[in-house]
């Protein structure tokens, strides 16, 4: 799939969707929101969901969210400017948010987690891995990069040429529908497009600081190469990948019962020995 059809598509296939459990966690002066569904698991730990880029819980995870609350408890964490949580004037960063999540956990009283990051979330869950390895039990990420070489020229290509005002009206109406401040859309989408292509630039060494079990998920048909996934996999100690055939960046959207039915198998599987 062609990079500029896909926010479009995501948005579309979406549902305005509320779920139950809203909450604020105060970080640094900054209001997170999050949200707590399910019940506790007498086998699994909680599960922490970290949304793409410009996105927002609903438009990242209404399809799969239900699945994962039907046999677990379930944190999801609105990030700096995304959704529920106000922007402020400080710059976006990956370690700033990682730690931003480690924060709300602790304030919710969730000592350990599982995590699932879906695309620039699989980069907050990469560095949350890195930062706070005590808090995590497993990783899974869905169509993430590690380095700026990692996207596809397409996907490249496209982010430099379309600036927030010429995203789709339905990204703007998603915005609108649960921000603090509506009007901040515009001004919003700017600051995170340049952070999104000036980051990420980690190191496999990085990477293999890791120590959690690591589930590198990638479509075939992805704005992340599927040699990108492969040198991820290979950085990372304890990981697998699973490369979706027939798929691109919305999978998770369009495959939700596939998705579910992976990843609750392998936050099931045992941990590997160490």
């Amino acid at each position: 799939m062609k990079a500029s059809g896909l926010m479009k598509m995501l948005l579309l296939l979406l549902p305005a969707v509320s779920f139950a459990g809203g909450h604020y966690a105060t970080v640094e002066g900054l209001k997170i929101y999050y949200e707590v569904d399910g019940q506790p698991s007498a086998t699994l730990p909680p599960l922490l969901l970290l949304h793409g880029g410009a996105e927002t819980i609903d438009t990242s995870f209404s399809k799969v969210l239900p699945g994962f609350a039907a046999i677990r408890q379930v944190i999801a964490v609105e990030q700096q400017g995304h959704g529920h949580t106000a922007d402020i004037d400080r710059p976006l960063s990956y370690e700033r948010m990682a730690d931003d999540t480690a924060a709300v956990l602790e304030q919710a009283g969730f000592k350990q987690v599982d995590c699932f990051g879906w695309s620039d979330g699989g980069k907050v869950g990469l560095m949350f891995a890195m930062r706070h390895p005590q808090m995590l039990r497993k990783l899974a990420v869905s169509g993430a990069n590690f380095r700026q070489d990692g996207l596809s020229p397409e996907a490249i290509k496209w982010l430099r040429e379309t600036p927030a005002e010429k995203w789709p009206p339905e990204s703007q109406q998603a915005y609108e529908r649960v921000a603090p401040d509506p009007k901040h859309y515009v001004a919003f989408g700017h600051k995170w497009l340049d952070f999104f292509l000036g980051a990420p630039d980690w190191t496999p060494e990085q990477l293999h600081s890791i120590r959690a079990p690591v589930l590198v998920m990638i479509g075939d048909r992805e704005g992340v190469t599927v040699e990108h996934a492969q040198a991820m996999r290979r950085a990372i100690e304890h990981s697998r990948l699973a490369v979706l055939p027939g798929t691109g960046h919305a999978t998770l959207l369009r495959r939700p019962e596939w998705v579910l039915a992976i990843l609750n198998d392998y936050y099931a599987a045992p941990m590997p020995a160490q």
